[in-house]
C-alpha cells in the first residue's frame, strides 16, 4: 500500500497528539465530589515506650506490646522481663495479682509529652498467663502441648492465655483502671487492638481457632466495661502462608486467619471496628511495588467478602518503603528508601486510600523527633480538609508503562483549587524520558475569568540524597543500595559529609502566573482551566490555583 506524505504526517500528528496524558476533573459536578482529604499518615508505631513520646509533633501513637509479656536481653541471653507486667502470678497463694503502676507511669509520660494516643495493642499477654501450661521437648508434637522453644519468642510471650477466664478478668480490670485514671471520654477516644500480625509464628504460636477464641474473649472483656469501645485486630495479608517446615503445635502450617475471622465475627455478631494488615514495599521488587494491584490483592479480599462489616475500617498498621528487609549492618532489619521512588510510591498509596471508602490510616515506621515526611506527603498535607474530586485520565503516556494520576481538591469557601500530579512506573525504577501532561478542570466562573497559579516540581534533581551521590558514590558502603537511608548506606565519613551538605536544588514554588479560563467543550455553564507541563520519572508537581492574586 502506497503511503503519501500527507497520510504519514497525519499519522505522526495523531501519534504525537495521543502521546500525552490529560488529567482532569469537574469541580462543578456533584458526581465527582468526594470526601475531604484526611491525613492518611497520622500515626507512628512505638514498641513498649518507657520514657514518653519519641515521635515528632502532630502525629498520634500506636502503642505496641504495652501490657507486658516482653523480653529483655541479659549478657546476650533473652529473658522474661517482668518489670512492666501489670499482672503477675502468685504461685504461693495461686492467684493473679494486678499491679498497674508500671503501665500507668508509661502512659502518663506519653500523655504528658502532648502526644495523642490513637491505639493500644493488646498483643503479647503478660507472662503470668503461661501458668498452667506443660511444655514438651523441642522437635516433638502431641497436638496438645506447646514445645519448650515456644515458651518465649523474639517478641516475648506469644502463647494464648492458658486460663481464658483469668485473662478475661484481667482485661476487664485493665479497662476499669484506665477509665478510673483517665476518664471514660479519654479512653473511648483510644482504640484497642487484639494481636499484632497474628499469623506470624513468633507473634502467635497458637492455632487459628486459638486466636479466634482469644479475640472473642478479649473483645467481650473490653466491651463489658466500655460497650462503645473501639476494638479491632491486626492480621497478615490475605492468603499469607509461612513457607517451609515450620508447623504449629498441632502440626498445621502458619497461614491466613482472615476468612475464618470474618466468618466468626459475622456469625456471632461481633463488631470489629477496624482491621489492620501490614505492607512493606520493596522498591527493587516489581511485584511488591505493583500499585495497580494493591487494592485487589490487599484490601478487596476483605471488603468483597459477603460477610464483611461495611463499617469496619482498614489500616496499614505496619508500613515502610524500603530497599531491603534484611539490612546487613546489624542495626535493624529494614532500610528505608529515600530516593524519589519513595515519594511517588507513598503518593500512589495515599491516592489508593482516598479512592476506596473504608481505607483509613497508614502507620509508617520511623517518624522520630527531628524526622520529616517525604516531600510528596508534605505537599499532600497542605491539602488536608479540602474536598477531593475524582480524576479523569485520558490519552496515552509516551512510555506505555508509566502510570500518571492526580489528586484534585477544592476549598469550597475560598475558591482555591489544588492539583497534585505524579508519574509512577511499577515496571521499572529507571529514570526515563519526561511525560507531557495537560492538567485541566471545570469551574463555575464565566469564560474569560483570570486565575492565578503557581507550581512546585520535584524529581531526582531535587532530592538531597540523589544530588549528594552525584559526586559522592564512593561513600556508599559495599553491598548497599544507594537509594537507602543515608545513615545506613553511607560510611561514617560519608554520613558526616551528607549531614553538612546543602541541597543545591530544593523544590520551590514558581512565581505566580495567570491563566484565562476558556469555554467548556460540552457547552454547559462555567469554564475550563487548562495548563500544560512535563513530568519526569518518579516525580510530582503541585499546582495551586487562586481567584485572587497574592
Amino acid at each position: 500500500m502506497k503511503i503519501t506524505l500527507l497520510s504519514f504526517l497525519c499519522f505522526m500528528w495523531m501519534t504525537l497528539t495521543n502521546a500525552q496524558v490529560k488529567l482532569s476533573t469537574d469541580f462543578t459536578s456533584e458526581a465527582k465530589r468526594n470526601l475531604p482529604i484526611h491525613n492518611v499518615w497520622n500515626t507512628a508505631n512505638r514498641i513498649s515506650p518507657r520514657n514518653g513520646s519519641t515521635i515528632r509533633s502532630g502525629l498520634k501513637m500506636n502503642l505496641v506490646r504495652m501490657i507486658g509479656g516482653i523480653i529483655k536481653v541479659v549478657n546476650g541471653v533473652p529473658q522474661k522481663d517482668l518489670d512492666f507486667d501489670p499482672c503477675l502470678y502468685d504461685s504461693i497463694n495461686n492467684v493473679y495479682v494486678y499491679r498497674w503502676e508500671p503501665l500507668i507511669e508509661r502512659l502518663d509520660r506519653i500523655l504528658n509529652s502532648q502526644t495523642e494516643i490513637l491505639q493500644i495493642a493488646l498483643d503479647q499477654p503478660p507472662w503470668a498467663f503461661q501458668h498452667g501450661y506443660t511444655f514438651i521437648p523441642n522437635g516433638t508434637r502431641d497436638n496438645i502441648h506447646f514445645r519448650e522453644n515456644e515458651r518465649m519468642s523474639k517478641y516475648g510471650n506469644s502463647l494464648p492465655p492458658a486460663d481464658k477466664q483469668a485473662y478475661h478478668d484481667f482485661i476487664k480490670a485493665l479497662m476499669a483502671k484506665l477509665v478510673e485514671t483517665y476518664g471514660e471520654e479519654k479512653v473511648l477516644s483510644w482504640r484497642f487492638r487484639v494481636g499484632s500480625e497474628i499469623e506470624t509464628p513468633e507473634h502467635w504460636y497458637g492455632t487459628k481457632q486459638d486466636f479466634i477464641e482469644h479475640f472473642a474473649n478479649t473483645e467481650s472483656a473490653v466491651r463489658s466495661v466500655l460497650p462503645n469501645a473501639m476494638v479491632g485486630l491486626h492480621t497478615r495479608e490475605h492468603g499469607f502462608l509461612k513457607i517451609g517446615k515450620m508447623l504449629n503445635y498441632k502440626g498445621e502450617p502458619f497461614a491466613s486467619f482472615i476468612e475464618d475471622l470474618i466468618d466468626y465475627n459475622y456469625t456471632n455478631n461481633i463488631k470489629c471496628d477496624f482491621w489492620g494488615i501490614s505492607d512493606y514495599i520493596k522498591i527493587g521488587d516489581s511485584s511488591s511495588r505493583d500499585m495497580r494491584d494493591k487494592y485487589t490483592k490487599s484490601f478487596a479480599p476483605l471488603i468483597d467478602n459477603p460477610k464483611w462489616n461495611a463499617n469496619t475500617t482498614i489500616d496499614l498498621m505496619e508500613y515502610s518503603t524500603v530497599t531491603t528487609m534484611n539490612g546487613a549492618d546489624g542495626r535493624g532489619v529494614l532500610i528505608t528508601c529515600e530516593s524519589t521512588h519513595r515519594d511517588i510510591v507513598e503518593l500512589v498509596l495515599s491516592n489508593t486510600f482516598y479512592k476506596n471508602y473504608g481505607l483509613k490510616f497508614i502507620y509508617r515506621w520511623s517518624n522520630g523527633i527531628g524526622s520529616e515526611d517525604p516531600d510528596g506527603i508534605k505537599e499532600l498535607k497542605t491539602m488536608l480538609g479540602m474536598i477531593r474530586y475524582e480524576t479523569n485520565i485520558s490519552g496515552n503516556p509516551k512510555t506505555s508503562t508509566n502510570e500518571l494520576d492526580a489528586i484534585f481538591a477544592k476549598n469550597d469557601n475560598q475558591n482555591e483549587y489544588d492539583v497534585l500530579i505524579y508519574n509512577y512506573n511499577s515496571n521499572s525504577i529507571n529514570y526515563i524520558e519526561s511525560e507531557p501532561v495537560n492538567v485541566s478542570f471545570i469551574i463555575d466562573f464565566p469564560v474569560g475569568t483570570t486565575l492565578y497559579y503557581r507550581s512546585k516540581s520535584y524529581g531526582k534533581e531535587n532530592n538531597k540524597l540523589q544530588n549528594f551521590l552525584v559526586n559522592n558514590l564512593n561513600f556508599v558502603k559495599s553491598g548497599f543500595d544507594n537509594k537507602g537511608a543515608p545513615n545506613r548506606i553511607l560510611t561514617a565519613e560519608g554520613y558526616k559529609a551528607y549531614k553538612n551538605y546543602e541541597n543545591p536544588h530544593p523544590p520551590i514554588f514558581t512565581e505566580w502566573k495567570s491563566v484565562i479560563t476558556t469555554e467548556r467543550s460540552d457547552g454547559k455553564p462555567g469554564s475550563e482551566v487548562s495548563v500544560s507541563t512535563k513530568i519526569g520519572s518518579f516525580a510530582f508537581e503541585k499546582f495551586e490555583f487562586r481567584s485572587n492574586f497574592f
